[in-house]
């Protein structure tokens, strides 16, 4: 059975022990500020080979990555300093951003595509994670492919309870009423919409008019 650790009481504790999974190849689940997810060492392939197993989800379909901060994001993706900037206005959020990567990290979280999809999450607990363990994690919501996301530690354990394959570890932050990250393609000439997800329709004319602005 999957270590259950609620959140509320147990901050440093539960911060402390997803860490030590994580570093040792291990795949946590926790509260985002959009959905549940599962996270783990984006550099490890081991584990986002075992990610895609415990989705069943399709090799061809990429993994993205939560960062600390746009210079760790600046580290594993090609960013101009005027694209970086308009980051530093828009994160930490749950905006999702495709650049082209640097191959720093394996072929397989990236489906050997030319590039990846990052964020800086809203989450005071997996910001203080990726502090603590300071690297990048492979990040995606936690249920089987093609399922609703989770949006309590219930759901999230009642969606692998058939399957051989489980999470390490789930933070329980209570419920939440999220929906995923919207995803903006920053590699061409002109960005472009790839999943609204979350944000209003006023907030991505907004970022797109900065981006406008800077290309």
């Amino acid at each position: 059975m999957t270590e259950t650790i609620i959140l509320q009481g147990n901050y440093e504790k539960a911060l402390e022990k997803a860490a030590s999974i994580i570093t040792s190849g291990g795949l946590v689940v926790v509260p985002t500020d959009t959905v549940y997810g599962i996270i783990g060492d984006a550099a490890n392939a081991g584990t986002i080979a075992r990610l895609y197993t415990l989705k069943a989800r399709q090799l061809e379909k990429a993994f993205p990555i939560f960062v600390r901060d746009v210079t760790m994001a600046r580290w594993f993706a090609y960013i101009s300093d005027a694209k970086a900037r308009f980051l530093d206005n828009a994160w930490p959020s749950a905006l999702t951003v495709i650049f082209h990567h640097k191959e720093k990290l394996p072929g397989i979280l990236t489906s050997k595509q030319d590039t990846i999809a990052l964020r800086m999450p809203q989450s005071p607990f997996v910001l203080a994670l990726l502090s603590r363990v300071n690297i990048p994690l492979v990040q995606t919501s936690a249920n089987l492919s093609d399922m609703p996301p989770a949006k309590s530690a219930a759901e999230v354990i009642a969606s692998f309870a058939a399957e051989k394959q489980k999470p390490d570890l789930v933070i329980d932050g209570g419920d939440i009423a999220g929906m995923p990250s919207t995803i903006i393609d920053l590699t061409g000439k002109q960005p472009r919409l790839v999943r609204s997800g979350v944000m209003t329709k006023e907030d991505i004319d907004m970022f797109f008019q900065h981006i406008s602005n800077i290309n």
